[in-house]
């Protein structure tokens, strides 16, 4: 094939089988163009010059040619060099389907010829392609020998195993064979650093076993290692209350002269002095401001909620304290949380009202010195519990009877609202102080008898605990919180913290303990008891609400309304004491008044008797209220001892603390809409009974048992108790709510406790005390 003539400016260039080497001979440098004028004129670059030509003619299109018909090997036929109008294509620049002609266009190329074709070229023999230069027509490139040549074996055994593996890792078997040895080999490091402690990343300085160390801000501290947790007992928090610092607000060590050198030994507590349970004086120490710290980490990467437990029977003495915190190691190991306990001044010398205290002291006030030290304690766990794996603002107050009674006030003042973030009220009424310190009862602030301030100081701590009367040492004789306007403010406001109010069904019976030997079956027992029983916090409630005469308490309105005609006169009865009031009617032979031994109703002077008739009235009064009362809890007529535990339980503490978590919680429902931040108030009722020394009832420690893990089951009845309220308790901790979901404010519901966990709409019982208005003033 000789060549093949190419349609317009067609190049045709040659394959050989040669070299491919074409001389350039007879390419000759064309003279450069002269310019008109003297003027250089612009000319395209090199590049766009040579593209620009081989566009205007046809697109460098090439047909070959046979071997030997050039010297260069690339010809160009005379049709290249004729006359663009002597073409088929008249304008190379046009389409001719656009704009068709007369003559067709691809006749000559043959009838299957369009212009997205070519006629097919035949070439003969084999020639060896070689690079093609589109922008020189007259130059032949040589083809790379190089492209040619195979590769190595060695590369391609290279490509053949990737290729492999990656066809094996995108497999679905090794897939899964990889992530079980990457689970494994995750498992295998967690154990080691758990078991091994510094094996890897070598021994942590602070762990001497079975010694731990840390730091606090007023220098190291140790303390013992047990059972897995670190524990830390007796650490001070507050300058020591002795000498000039005795009966004054507790203040934070803030200066080297209050610190220790070297390395405080934590390791046991100096238990406060207090009472007992007859009112008896507990020896103790006056430097006790210290507190325990049980936490099961002490890094700062993941810092764990914190819980600051205050408990005590009474505010004169907390004798419960070291059995309480006996599995708090064990607790807090399996709930990831850091536990504080502090301990508080307690009896007179944490509650001692002196005008010479409040004179020496700016501003002016005087006692409530117990209530400062938990404030006090919670102001150290701000700034020290990061140090012990805890984090500060994750600090949840948890008080339990006295330790609620205290915890109140500091959730209503802006001083507590700072270090708390969430509270845990049991065992305790929410009632707010209305006596001032300067309104106290003058028998305890003269029970001293010391005129001076240096008297106050300088007096045995031993004496001074031994000044009150014997009522005021007993948990249940008097309140010794007071309104300050420093610590306790006049006029308390709403918490601003998730809060949860909660109370045990029975949980007044151990106050009642005394009646569970003698109380029978007969009627008038019972209503003795019940009267009784409703006594026990009268003084208390009196000074809570600053009510001072006891006609003001036991008026005869409700009487009246019931026995509109009844004569105390008509009515015989022994002196109203402790135990109770014997009532019948008087027959026509007996006298109208009372009989005493060795006293005649006649010689009393018209004040005695006056004074005895008004007792009688009150006497009267309380027993045709008890009897009204016996009818709301008629269904646990065949259990007296149930029945009364639960009526006074309700008065006393379950409904008064439900009744004002409804409140709360109604009142800042309302105020929601104005309010960003989200503060719910929720409530709970405990109703397991398990067995103790006060008979099968829910007295008032399984609750507070169960969450510190004291608890002990006898049956699975009572394990599933003590889990399902310690389940929510540390809910709430962690969450700020004792569910995951749509937790239940108080006045929507109340969450009952037995074996498991229920939401009701609310206790039947405390709505006969809440609509009787004037019982819910009396009790």
């Amino acid at each position: 094939m000789s060549g093949v003539p190419v349609v317009g400016r067609y190049v045709s260039r040659s394959w050989s089988s040669g070299s491919g080497v074409t001389p350039r001979g007879d390419q000759r440098p064309q003279p450069a163009p002269q310019h008109r004028g003297g003027r250089k004129q612009w000319r395209l670059p090199a590049f766009f010059r040579k593209k620009f030509e081989i566009a205007q003619r046809g697109g460098g299109r090439v047909a070959s040619t046979g071997p030997g018909a050039s010297e260069g090997g690339v010809s160009v036929t005379e049709e290249a060099f004729k006359d663009p109008s002597s073409s088929p294509f008249k304008d190379p620049l046009k389409d001719p389907l656009k704009e068709p002609s007369g003559a067709d266009p691809y006749k000559e190329l043959g009838s299957s010829s369009t212009p997205y074709t070519e006629p097919e070229v035949h070439d003969i023999g084999y020639r060896e392609p070689r690079y093609l230069d589109l922008f020189d027509p007259g130059v032949s490139v040589v083809r790379d020998p190089k492209l040619d040549q195979t590769s190595s074996p060695s590369k391609n055994r290279i490509r053949t195993c990737l290729s492999k593996a990656l066809k094996a890792v995108a497999s679905t078997k090794v897939i899964v064979v990889c992530s079980l040895l990457l689970v494994v080999l995750v498992i295998v490091i967690a154990v080691i650093a758990s078991t091994s402690r510094g094996v890897i990343f070598g021994p942590d300085p602070r762990v001497k076993h079975p010694y731990i160390t840390t730091v606090t801000s007023c220098g190291p501290v140790q303390g013992l290692i047990e059972e897995g947790a670190y524990v830390f007992r007796g650490i001070p928090y507050a300058i020591p209350p002795v000498g000039k610092h005795r009966f004054r607000p507790s203040q934070l060590q803030t200066d080297l002269q209050h610190c220790w050198t070297g390395t405080y030994a934590a390791n046991v507590t100096r238990p406060c002095w207090g009472y007992d349970m007859q009112g008896a004086v507990v020896r103790g120490w006056e430097d006790c401001l210290l507190l325990d710290v049980f936490t099961p980490q002490l890094g700062y990467d993941s810092p764990l909620p914190v819980i600051v437990y205050m408990g005590g029977a009474s505010l004169g003495g907390d004798m419960r304290r070291p059995w309480l915190l006996s599995r708090a190691s064990s607790t807090i190991l399996e709930r990831d949380v850091v536990f504080v306990s502090p301990q508080i001044r307690r009896g007179l010398l944490g509650f001692f009202p002196h005008p010479k205290v409040a004179s020496s002291v700016y501003p002016h006030t005087a006692g409530n010195q117990g209530v400062s030290d938990l404030l006090t304690a919670l102001t150290w766990v701000h700034y020290n519990i990061e140090h012990f794996g805890g984090d500060p603002e994750r600090v949840t107050l948890f008080g339990h009877q006295a330790g609620a009674a205290a915890a109140w006030p500091l959730l209503y003042s802006s001083q507590g609202q700072r270090f708390v973030h969430k509270a845990w009220m049991t065992g305790s009424p929410p009632f707010h102080p209305k006596i001032t310190w300067r309104n106290a009862d003058p028998m305890l602030v003269n029970s001293l008898n010391c005129t001076t301030l240096s008297c106050l100081e300088t007096m045995p701590a031993q004496a001074v605990m031994e000044a009150p009367p014997l009522e005021w040492r007993r948990p249940h004789g008097h309140s010794w919180l007071l309104t300050d306007g420093v610590v306790v403010p006049f006029i308390p406001s709403s918490p601003q913290v998730p809060l949860m109010i909660g109370s045990t069904e029975q949980a007044s019976a151990e106050q009642l303990s005394t009646w569970q030997e003698r109380l029978g079956s007969s009627r008038q027992q019972l209503v003795d008891a019940v009267v009784d029983g409703l006594k026990l916090d009268e003084v208390k409630l009196k000074q809570m609400h600053g009510i001072d005469s006891r006609g003001s308490w036991y008026g005869s309105e409700f009487s009246q309304k019931i026995h509109p005609q009844v004569n105390p006169s008509d009515w015989s009865s022994s002196p109203y004491g402790d135990s109770g009031v014997q009532m019948r009617r008087p027959t026509a032979n007996q006298d109208l008044w009372p009989r005493y031994p060795g006293d005649n109703p006649k010689q009393w002077s018209q004040k005695g008797q006056e004074k005895e008739k008004s007792r009688l009235n009150s006497a009267i009064s309380l027993s045709s209220e008890a009897e009204v009362i016996l009818d709301w809890y008629s269904n646990l007529a065949e259990h007296p001892w149930l029945l009364l535990t639960t009526l006074v339980s309700d008065a006393m503490m379950t409904c008064p603390g439900l009744t004002t978590a409804a409140n709360l919680a109604r009142n800042l429902a309302h105020a929601k809409a104005k309010e960003t931040e989200d503060v719910p108030v929720y409530a709970y009722l405990s109703r397991y009974p398990r067995v103790s020394r006060v008979g099968a009832v829910a007295d008032g420690l399984t609750d507070i048992e169960a969450i510190l893990g004291v608890f002990r089951p006898s049956t699975q009845a009572d394990a599933r108790y003590a889990r399902s309220l310690q389940d929510l308790f540390f809910l709430f901790v962690e969450k700020g709510s004792p569910e995951w979901y749509s937790s239940t404010p108080a006045h929507l519901g109340v969450y009952m406790i037995d074996e498991e966990v229920n939401v009701e709409g609310s206790r039947l019982y405390c709505d006969h005390w809440v609509n009787m208005t004037y019982l819910t003033r009396k009790f």
